[in-house]
């Protein structure tokens, strides 16, 4: 979390700038062929990628894998013909590289950035506001 200060009329104001993506956030998003996740397990721990990269390469249809060392995801492209989105998630559950319960998507990402947007406007304008 990075703090930047600025001034609004006479008032010094604070304010936090968040990442997008958390390190500890699980996070999920699928198109047809295609499955990004994140997990806190693969985060800045080439160990666990390594053996992710090997588990998922075993699995039939996986066409292509891509890590991130730095934030921990992985994008997957897959044959929809040979498997699904449904069974990758279940293998990354099953070895515990990924927990569907916790793990955000896009909406909800874009939902709290506005919420965060919205509380660093009040907090910064305040009683200015109409």
């Amino acid at each position: 979390m990075m703090e930047n200060k600025f001034t609004v009329g006479h008032r010094q104001t604070h304010y936090h700038r968040y990442t997008i993506l958390r390190m500890d956030t699980y996070y999920i998003s699928a198109t047809p062929g295609r499955l990004r996740i994140q997990s806190p397990r693969l985060h800045n721990n080439q160990n666990e990628i390594k053996g992710f990269e090997s588990l998922m390469a075993a699995v039939a249809g996986i066409e292509k894998i891509e890590t991130n060392y730095h934030t921990g995801s992985a994008l997957m492209y897959y044959n929809q013909k040979l498997t699904s989105c449904e069974r990758l998630v279940g293998i990354l559950e099953a070895a515990g590289y990924f927990e569907l319960m916790k793990a955000k998507t896009s909406d909800d990402m874009l939902e709290e950035g506005i919420e965060d947007a919205a509380k660093a406007v009040i907090e910064i304008l305040g009683d200015e506001l109409p």
